[in-house]
């Protein structure tokens, strides 16, 4: 049995939870433990089944309770080594990551943690490195591609392979040239190595989805100034449609959810 949560998806917090059967995998951990334990608490999750930690980047909003977590429940933590050195010279990571469950990882070389079959892949964004994650088990394919500056060459293929997808939708284009975010910030946040727009995410996932194997998509990182779900969702779902993808009803082919970004996602079997 296969299971993945959204314990949070946004500016305040990144946190996402894999588990199949007794082996569970988080990736980021940008709560506080304390809520991490709540929210573990109330959706029923196991810390004890927790076996690995993957990290994307070394934002705070992605690391803040990795050390603590890490250090407390000692659960080894697994990125590029260019992250965890980020981390350990990230003043908000009040608690490191110890030493002896820091694990390095290779781009592109796939590695195994329990069921799961891992492997990384870069993602340009402002940050010291950032790595999305391509984790296959028996006839799954779960893909997490998160602060998306652009869409790099080889990520078509990547996403092709997928069963299962969270991908970001950042930010509305036109809510972000007229809010209230100076120029600079604007520039930052839909340049090349800033996130991603609902309307890049819908184009690409129109184009390179795979109709013969993906079965859910999941929008995540929206946000909180220049984006509503609503609006995330109409984007994508509008393109998808287009393509000929059936998204409600009995007769749909994929399944399109947008994860807000301080509540919980409902736990959903894979």
């Amino acid at each position: 049995m296969s299971q993945f949560i959204s314990l949070s998806s946004g500016s305040s917090g990144n946190c996402y939870y894999l588990q199949v059967d007794d082996y569970g995998l988080i990736i980021d951990q940008g709560l506080s433990v304390r809520k991490f334990k709540q929210i573990c608490s109330n959706y029923g999750l196991s810390i004890a089944k927790i076996k690995a930690i993957l990290v994307t980047h070394d934002h705070t909003d992605h690391v803040k309770g990795v050390g603590a977590l890490s250090r407390d429940f000692r659960i080894p933590v697994y990125t590029s080594q260019a992250v965890h050195d980020s981390i350990m010279r990230n003043h908000f990571v009040s608690k490191k990551v110890p030493l002896n469950l820091q694990h390095a990882i290779e781009r592109g070389i796939e590695f195994e943690l329990g069921p799961f079959k891992i492997t990384s892949f870069a993602v340009p964004h402002d940050s010291a490195d950032n790595n999305g994650y391509k984790i296959r088990w028996d006839d799954k394919c779960f893909v997490l591609l998160t602060d998306v500056g652009h869409f790099s060459d080889d990520m078509p293929d990547i996403i092709h392979q997928a069963t299962h997808l969270v991908i970001e939708s950042n930010y509305d284009e036109h809510m972000l040239v007229t809010g209230r975010y100076p120029l600079r910030l604007q520039k930052r946040i839909s340049g090349p190595n800033g996130h991603i727009s609902n309307a890049e995410t819908a184009v690409f996932l129109a184009n390179n989805l795979n109709r013969d194997l993906i079965k859910k998509v999941w929008l995540c990182h929206l946000s909180a100034e220049n984006n509503v779900p609503r609006i995330a969702y109409e984007t994508c779902a509008e393109k998808l449609i287009e393509a000929g993808y059936i998204l409600n009803g009995e007769n749909r082919n994929v399944s399109l959810e947008v994860l807000a970004r301080q509540t919980p996602s409902l736990l959903t079997d894979l």
